[in-house]
C-alpha cells in the first residue's frame, strides 16, 4: 500500500501599526524555544545565517560523496525561508524526474492521463525536484524538530505507519500540496513542486539553530516512501546527508528523536558516512546552473548566482499579543504584510474582532504542549490566519519559532472551513472551469450522494471535510470505497489525491509546462487562492448565525491545531447544530459520523 514555520525576525526596535492596533516588536532573536506556559517570553537565540562558503562547503561534500558513489547527482540548498542559495549539476546527472509511486498502470510514464492520474507518470526538471526537497527540510523544521522528506513520507499517505493496514491516513495528509508556485501568499518562496515526500532533502543547523536544507535528485524518480521501517539507504539521502557534515539537525530533536501515536518519525536511514577528502568547490565535475526559462519554464526559481542567507530579517518581525511573544509577516521595507481589516461584507467581522480571535489562538497556545516538538515541556508553536467568506486574508499572527511550512497551509486551512461552509460551495465547483482534470463539480455530485451538501447547512472544520477526502471512507477502514472526494483506488497517489490536486492541476500544470504563474483556483473558484488543505487545523467562523469566515492554524500537531483554532473561535463558534459532527453518512448498512475538532488528552500537562 502507499497509503508540521520558523520565524526571521528584526534585530532593531520599531513598533508596528496592526489594524491600529500597536504591537511592541522587541527584536528578539529567534530561537529554540526552551520555554513552556510558564515562562511565555523565553530569551532566544540568535540566528547563524548561511555564508556563500557555507553553500559551496555543502555542495562540495556533497558531490564528494556521489562521485564516491557513483552517482550522478542535483543538488540545491535553500535559506531557512526557501530562497535558493545555489544548485549544482554534476556532470551527466539525469536532467529530469518522473513523478510516481502509483501501483495502476493507467498511470504509467506514456500513457498516464492528467484528468485520471494527476501529476502521476509527468516528467519534470531534477532541478525543481531537488529544491522541493531542500525547501522541505527547511519549511518541516523548527529549532525545536527536524524533518526531513523522508518525514513528511511518513505522515502524508494513505495509512501511518505507512504500510499498516487499518489505520487511520497520515496527520499531514495532503500538505504535499501547499507552498505551491501559484500561492498568493507570498511572504517567503515556494516551492516549484509543493513540498516533498521522497528522501534526499534534510534540514540545515548552524549553532543549533534552523538554518535551510538541502535536497538531492540522481535517481530519475520523484516518489515517497512505501515503506518506512525499511532499512534500504537511498543514494540521494545518503549523499544530503553527507552533504549536510557540519550542519546537522541537534541529534535531540531529530524527528526520530519523537514518538507519534507510539510509534517513532522516520528522519533518515543514512548515518554520516566516514569521511573522505572534499573535493575542491572549483574542481566539481559540474556547474552551477539556473533554474527558470531556460529550462522551459515561466518562473525562475534561482538566478544562477550563489549567495549566502538572503536576509535573515526578511519575512518576520517580532510582536507581542496580549504580552506573549508573537510574529507579523512583513516586507522587505518592515510593513506588516497582513494587518487587521474589517470584512466588506455587510455584518462581517471587523478588525478588533479579527485581533481578538488571533490573540485568543495566541493566548491557547501558550497554554498548550506540543506534540512535536523537543523539549517536551514546550508550547505549541502555530501560525494564524483569519480570512473573509470570499478568502480575503483579515489578518496573521504567529508564534515566534513557528514552522514555515504552516504559513501557507494556516490560510489554505482557513479558506477551507469557509469556503466548504459556504452557501455556495457546490455551485462553484460545478460551475468551475478546468481543462487537465476531471470536472471539480463531480467531486460535489459525489459527495450530494452521501447526502452532503455543500450550500451553507453544514459548518465544516478542516477535519470534517477532509474525512471525506480520503482513499477509504470511513478513514482507516481499508477496503471501503473513497471518500467523495477523493481519488479511488488503484489510482490514488500522494500525487493523485483527488479534489484537493484537481483545483491546482491546471495552474501546476500550466508552470510546469512554460505557461505564466496563475492563482491557484480555476475559473469558477471562488475563496481558495492557495488552493486547499485536507488535514486538520480550521473551523469556521459565525457572528450572530451567519458564517462571517474563517481561521486555520498549522505547527505543532494537527490536535493541537484544532485546539487552537477552537479557542481562537470563542465567540464566533458555528452553531452546534450545523457542526459537521452533527452529520451521519449512510452508506448501505453502514453509518459514519463526520468529525469537527479533536482535542488532545490533557493538553496543558507540560
Amino acid at each position: 500500500m502507499r497509503s508540521p514555520s520558523v520565524s526571521l525576525v528584526l534585530v532593531f526596535v520599531l513598533v508596528v501599526s496592526v489594524g491600529g492596533v500597536l504591537f511592541g516588536c522587541e527584536g528578539t532573536p529567534d530561537t529554540p524555544n526552551t520555554g513552556t506556559a510558564n515562562t511565555p517570553n523565553a530569551t532566544f537565540q540568535a540566528l547563524a545565517p548561511l555564508t556563500v562558503a557555507d553553500v559551496q562547503t555543502i555542495i562540495a561534500q556533497a558531490v564528494t560523496q556521489a562521485v564516491a558513489s557513483n552517482v550522478r547527482a542535483t543538488i540545491a540548498v535553500v535559506d531557512r525561508e526557501g530562497h535558493v542559495l545555489g544548485v549544482f549539476q554534476m556532470t551527466n546527472a539525469p536532467l529530469t524526474t518522473l513523478i510516481g509511486s502509483s501501483v495502476s498502470p493507467l498511470c504509467a510514464e506514456g500513457v498516464a492521463q492528467p484528468s485520471i492520474c494527476g501529476l502521476e507518470g509527468q516528467r519534470v526538471p531534477a532541478t525543481l525536484a531537488a529544491i522541493s526537497k531542500a525547501g522541505s527540510g527547511a519549511f518541516l523544521s523548527s529549532n525545536g524538530n527536524a524533518f526531513s522528506t523522508r518525514t513528511a513520507s511518513d505522515i502524508i499517505q494513505e495509512h501511518r505507519p505507512v504500510g499498516v493496514s487499518f489505520v487511520m491516513s497520515g496527520p499531514l495528509f495532503g500538505v504535499q500540496f501547499s507552498s505551491l508556485p501559484c500561492t498568493d501568499i507570498k511572504n517567503n518562496p515556494p516551492l516549484p513542486l509543493g513540498l516533498a515526500g521522497d528522501p534526499g532533502g534534510m534540514p540545515l543547523y548552524k549553532n543549533g539553530s534552523l538554518v535551510g536544507g538541502i535536497g538531492v535528485e540522481s535517481d530519475g524518480v520523484y516518489s515517497v516512501v512505501l515503506n518506512t521501517f525499511n532499512t534500504a539507504v537511498p543514494v540521494e539521502e545518503l549523499v544530503a546527508v553527507a552533504g549536510s557534515r557540519g550542519f546537522e539537525a541537534p541529534s535531540g530533536i531529530r524527528s526520530d528523536q519523537i514518538l507519534l501515536d507510539g510509534v517513532r518519525l522516520a528522519y533518515s536511514n543514512a548515518e554520516q558516512p566516514p569521511v573522505i577528502p572534499t573535493l575542491a568547490f572549483n574542481a566539481l565535475p559540474g556547474a552551477v546552473v539556473p533554474v527558470g526559462p531556460p529550462e522551459g519554464l515561466a518562473v525562475t526559481f534561482f538566478d544562477g548566482t550563489l549567495r549566502g542567507t538572503v536576509d535573515p530579517t526578511a519575512s518576520f518581525a517580532s510582536a507581542t499579543a496580549a504580552g506573549l511573544a508573537a510574529r507579523i509577516a512583513v516586507d522587505q521595507q518592515g510593513n506588516t504584510r497582513f494587518p487587521f481589516l474589517s470584512s466588506p461584507t455587510p455584518g462581517g467581522l471587523t478588525a478588533q474582532e479579527v485581533q481578538t480571535i488571533l490573540t485568543q489562538g495566541i493566548q491557547t497556545t501558550y497554554s498548550l504542549r506540543a506534540a512535536i516538538r523537543e523539549p517536551q515541556d514546550s508550547f505549541v508553536q502555530v501560525n494564524i490566519f483569519v480570512v473573509d467568506v470570499d478568502g480575503s486574508i483579515l489578518g496573521y499572527l504567529g508564534t515566534p519559532d513557528a514552522p514555515v511550512f504552516g504559513f501557507d497551509v494556516s490560510a489554505q486551512k482557513a479558506r477551507a472551513a469557509a469556503f466548504f461552509s459556504g452557501r455556495n460551495a457546490g455551485s462553484d465547483l460545478r460551475a468551475a472551469r478546468t481543462t487537465t482534470t476531471v470536472p471539480l463539480g463531480s467531486f460535489a455530485d459525489r459527495a450530494q450522494q452521501d447526502g452532503i451538501a455543500f450550500d451553507g447547512s453544514i459548518a465544516f472544520s478542516n477535519r470534517g471535510v477532509g474525512f471525506i477526502h480520503r482513499p477509504f471512507f470511513p478513514d482507516g477502514i481499508d477496503g471501503t470505497p473513497a471518500g467523495p472526494l477523493s481519488t479511488n483506488l488503484p489510482e490514488w497517489s500522494p500525487f493523485n489525491v483527488g479534489l484537493q490536486l484537481a483545483i491546482v492541476q491546471d495552474a501546476l500544470f500550466n508552470i510546469l509546462k512554460g505557461g505564466p504563474i496563475q492563482a491557484c483556483n480555476p475559473p469558477g473558484i471562488r475563496g481558495l487562492q492557495n488552493g486547499t488543505q485536507i488535514f486538520a487545523g480550521s473551523v469556521p467562523l459565525y457572528k450572530n448565525g451567519q458564517l462571517v469566515g474563517g481561521v486555520g492554524v498549522s505547527g505543532d500537531g494537527i490536535d493541537q491545531d484544532d485546539n487552537v483554532a477552537f479557542g481562537a473561535s470563542q465567540g464566533f463558534e458555528a452553531p452546534e447544530a450545523m457542526r459537521s459532527d452533527q452529520v451521519v453518512v449512510r452508506r448501505g448498512n453502514a453509518e459514519t459520523r463526520l468529525p469537527f475538532v479533536k482535542l488532545p488528552r490533557n493538553p496543558t500537562d507540560f
